[in-house]
């Protein structure tokens, strides 16, 4: 237990005592229920992160199965995500086939040992990712629209049969081009496309004929063009012919039509018939959608004219037109691509998860990437998750930003947890550093920012991307994933990966207790997105009919073409709590006492972040609502106009209708109206909208004003927060909730210390005393009534006195490869690589011992030991006294009273990258080259030498008590 001295040098709440000792260990149990209000929540395999299980081949051994099994569960993992993916080159041998007897041996194996280490098992619902498999035809395969044009004057018949040949097999992608042949994914021969319609143009005057059922068995027109110059339009049901990607041996085949039930239905049966009633399964999992320019299937026509009203046949020259460019091509666009939408909804994601409940299993589901409305797809799951591939521009000093760095995108995340929030849903997901930087070259430093931003957009269930099987004899640094965070028993710093999990199950404790504080409903303007020339996500090989909205959010989130992220993104910076809502979730709402409720989820207010498109049921909505008594603030105006083509006139009649109704009455200020028992508040994009939301009763969190996110939870006695400070600048001082407390508990995920904070009223709320550097994080647990009983602290900030810990150091390297460097002196602390050359081909983990003396007055102050740059974790000892692991930034650890006057022995254990030797046995030409990889940047032996070791400076730092 730690005395009164135990503090965090710039640490969040510094001086916190820990009441009743408990840490975590790396397999903690789960503590019972305990009165102590300051206690972590209960620990369970889903507060512990998980993370995806590669098995490239299934080339798998029981023995290596228990053996890695051991290793997630010693070290802290709830679970893992089983994904049988494609063969490693060399280890064609072991294969064993994707759903084979043999394969499900290991599947059995798998699961059985997970229930013994109380470890949870995910499985992907096919190999690789995307429905699909060598059990698909090509008619139930990915389908696309190919298109033929003819011309034609009036009194001739067109000579040519109506036909369209279909485009060849695309390419192998790499990883089969290095297998076997026999390895190889089927190309099944093509069917001749078959005509979907045929209309005729006239180009002068529009005439337009539908000439479909003029078409014989031999493909023949018989019909004679009238009068003028007709131009002809035929579309043919094509197929994509993409394979699922990645998929391993007896998983390669064809991607599934995602927009045709039938389809998904035969994918399910053959994976569902085949798994059978196994136990042990929690959740089938489907990664993001990366559909490769699917825009069609066979029964368009009567799926639009079902669900938009009208026939699209007509439209055809205009929506295959090359050079068309039209009000009317932009609506009919729009209707288009929502008819996707809503067939993607109701053909894949809500039968897959009916499916998956209807045996048992929940469903986890990556929404990013599809052709739809995001929210209503993850909405449609039993885990939405969301992906944040790292690499990402957070400006804590110090922190490497990576390969290809981007801006975080919270807006698009929050879209997942969103859906949760609004279905009831306990756990969001993420997939989580898929490739934060070059293989190899990830800290344990770069990861804990990655979980801390997506914490604080609602996201508690993080999953790893990830850990890949390797053959117990497979040599150094094994078998590896192609794009992935290495979370293996190779990577160097695995023997500090417990640190990582303890800290992310703490923080995942707090973040699934409770329920979500989100106090606002923010409006998702999708139909602006779709009325886009582009549809807001093509890229590459999308469709233009299907848009993908891709997970980062580049070009339907970052920009929005109404504003909606300028909006969004200042309620977030504001400290406003809030969610998505999609036009198919509004309609579940009414009002209840004041607020918007589904039942689920209750808000203070809705607002519309400048949409400019609105369908009338929509508005139908918001007007309803307003009346009953609600609040909603449109930003920027009320929508101008209706999404769309069908009943145009009719539908912009009703909406100006609606839209008099609203603003019919003046209230107080002539942009608020009143409207039945509710408002209406019209604000401008750059102001108003605080004082709306205020008016209406949400509460926003002031702590944001200092630049630290901020997420707000409710317990049963109060609010629960997760602060992080992602700045370049440390926030010290006096801090507003904005919920009223008679007391808050601070709870230090990185250290587990606890204690009572820091707390006064500030007239009819409370503050509180924080001091965070850029990096650090913690839990504040208010509590609205009760005094809690617990050891108090007081924040501990620096006194301006220093010591540097100077001497000769002594250098012995302990464990690692290629080879163990000798030890050596140093009177400088500089990087391994600029030791020698064995240094520099250096990975593992090195010992730093000095001796250093202190002043007896100096011996009784209260200090921390600053390491400043680490390359990249460490471990320290004073005078024999284990002070623990130092692995996040800032590189900081109490001291407590390890220290005594006179002599002390510092002791630092430093373990670096695996980057610098696997760079050396690229360059000597000894590196394994047994499996398919893909390098970030350039290959390894190009790579830079990563300092590695103890940079320094080293100095003791005086903090107040």
């Amino acid at each position: 237990m730690l005395d009164r001295r135990r503090f965090m040098y710039g640490g969040a709440l510094a001086g916190l005592a820990v009441v009743g000792g408990m840490t975590l260990p790396a397999r903690a149990t789960r503590p019972g229920p305990v009165p102590n209000p300051i206690r972590w929540p209960s620990f369970d395999r889903e507060t512990r992160p998980w993370t995806r299980w590669w098995w490239l081949g299934s080339a798998v051994t029981e023995d290596g199965l228990r053996e890695e099994l051991d290793q997630l569960a010693d070290n802290g993992f709830g679970g893992v995500e089983i994904q049988p993916i494609y063969e490693s080159q060399r280890d064609e041998d072991r294969i064993r086939w994707y759903l084979s007897r043999e394969w499900f041996t290991a599947l059995d194996t798998a699961l059985r040992s997970a229930g013994e280490r109380d470890l949870g098992v995910d499985l992907t619902s096919g190999s690789g990712w995307t429905f699909g498999g060598p059990w698909l035809d090509v008619r139930q395969s990915a389908g696309r629209a190919l298109v033929e044009h003819w011309e034609l004057q009036g009194g001739q018949r067109l000579e040519d049969r109506v036909k369209t040949i279909h485009p060849p097999h695309p390419d192998l992608v790499d990883e089969e081009r290095l297998s076997r042949p026999d390895l190889r994914p089927p190309m099944p021969t093509i069917p001749e496309p078959e005509l979907a319609a045929l209309v005729a143009r006239e180009v002068d005057t529009g005439d337009t004929v539908d000439l479909t059922t003029r078409v014989n068995a031999h493909r023949k027109l018989d019909w004679t063009a009238p009068p003028g110059r007709w131009r002809l339009t035929g579309v043919f049901n094509g197929w994509v012919l993409k394979r699922v990607e990645r998929a391993g041996p007896g998983g390669k085949g064809l991607m599934a039509d995602y927009f045709d039930e039938s389809a998904i239905r035969h994918h399910l049966d053959h994976f569902g018939d085949a798994v059978g009633g196994r136990r042990g399964i929690r959740a089938l999992f489907h990664d993001s959608f990366e559909l490769g320019g699917i825009d069609w299937t066979p029964t368009i026509f009567r799926d639009f004219t079902r669900l938009r009203g009208y026939d699209l046949t007509p439209h055809l020259p205009e929506l295959f037109g090359e050079h068309a460019a039209s009000e009317m091509r932009t609506r009919l666009l729009s209707d288009v691509r929502e008819t996707f939408s809503d067939l993607f909804l109701e053909c894949f994601a809500q039968p897959f998860t009916e499916y998956s409940g209807e045996r048992g299993w929940l469903t986890r589901n990556q929404a990013h990437g599809s052709p739809a409305n995001l929210l209503d797809v993850y909405g449609a799951a039993d885990i939405p998750e969301t992906e944040y591939t790292g690499g990402e521009n957070i400006p804590i000093p110090g922190l490497r930003h990576g390969a290809g760095p981007q801006d975080p995108v919270p807006l698009v995340w929050r879209m997942a947890s969103s859906a949760a929030h609004l279905a009831g849903g306990k756990l969001v997901g993420a997939e989580t550093a898929t490739w934060r930087d070059e293989h190899y070259h990830v800290a344990l430093s770069q990861l804990k920012p990655a979980v801390d931003v997506l914490f604080a957009a609602g996201i508690n269930h993080v999953v790893f991307h990830g850990t890949t099987y390797s053959p117990q004899d497979a040599v150094w640094p094994g078998v590896n994933f192609y794009a992935a965070t290495q979370l293996r028993p190779e990577n160097p710093w695995w023997r500090y990966v417990s640190e990582l999990t303890g800290y992310i199950t703490r923080c995942q404790s707090i973040l699934q207790h409770g329920r979500h504080g989100n106090d606002v409903l923010v409006y998702w303007p999708q139909h602006d997105v779709w009325a886009t020339p582009d549809g807001g996500g093509m890229r590459e090989q999308d469709g233009e009919l299907t848009p993908d909205y891709h997970w980062d959010g580049e070009g339907w989130m970052y920009p929005h073409p109404s504003g909606a992220d300028k909006v969004a993104g200042g309620l977030e910076r504001r400290g406003w709590q809030f969610d998505w809502v999609s036009d198919r979730q509004l309609a579940e709402f009414h009002e209840r006492n004041g607020v918007v409720s589904n039942g689920r989820s209750d808000y203070a207010a809705v607002v519309v972040p400048g949409a400019e498109l609105m369908p009338v049921r929509t508005l139908v909505k918001l007007h309803e609502l307003a009346a009953a008594g609600a609040t909603v603030i449109f930003v920027g105006g009320l929508p101008g106009d209706v999404p769309g083509l069908g009943r145009l006139d009719a539908r912009r009649r009703r909406l100006r209708d609606l839209t008099g109704k609203l603003t019919a009455e003046n209230g107080v200020t002539g942009r608020t109206h009143r409207v039945g028992a509710g408002h209406v508040v019209i604000v401008d994009r750059d102001d108003g909208v605080n004082d709306a939301l205020t008016g209406a009763g949400a509460v926003r969190e002031p702590l944001a004003d200092a630049g630290l996110n901020v997420l707000r939870r409710f317990h049963d006695d109060g609010a629960d927060y997760f602060v992080a400070n992602l700045t370049g600048q440390p926030v010290d001082g006096w801090h507003a909730l904005g919920t009223a407390a008679a007391s808050v508990a601070a709870l230090d995920p990185l250290r587990d210390e606890r204690g009572r904070a820091r707390h006064r009223r500030a007239g009819r709320g409370s503050q509180v005393r924080l001091a965070l550097d850029p990096g650090e994080s913690i839990v504040l647990r208010a509590f609205e009534r009760e005094h809690i009983s617990a050891p108090g602290h007081r924040t501990s900030t620096p006194t301006g006195r220093r010591h540097d810990v100077r001497g000769r150091w002594t250098l012995e390297f302990l464990d690692g490869g290629p080879h163990l460097p000798p030890g050596r002196s140093l009177d400088t602390l500089v990087s391994w690589t600029e030791l020698g050359t064995p240094e520099a081909a250096f990975s593992g983990t090195a010992r730093y011992s000095l001796t250093f003396t202190l002043a007896p007055e100096d011996a009784k102050r209260a200090w921390v030991l600053d390491l400043g740059a680490v390359r990249e974790t460490a471990r320290v000892t004073v005078n024999g006294e284990g002070l623990g692991a130092v692995w996040a930034i800032p590189f900081r650890i109490p001291v407590d009273d390890a220290l005594r006057p006179g002599h002390n022995v510092l002791e630092i254990e430093v373990t670096n990258l695996a980057a610098n030797r696997v760079r050396a046995l690229a360059r000597g030409g000894t590196l394994p080259d047994n499996y398919f990889m893909s390098w970030r940047t350039t290959p390894p032996a190009e790579w830079d030498v990563q300092p590695s070791g103890l940079l320094g400076p080293v100095r003791l730092v005086e903090v107040e008590e």
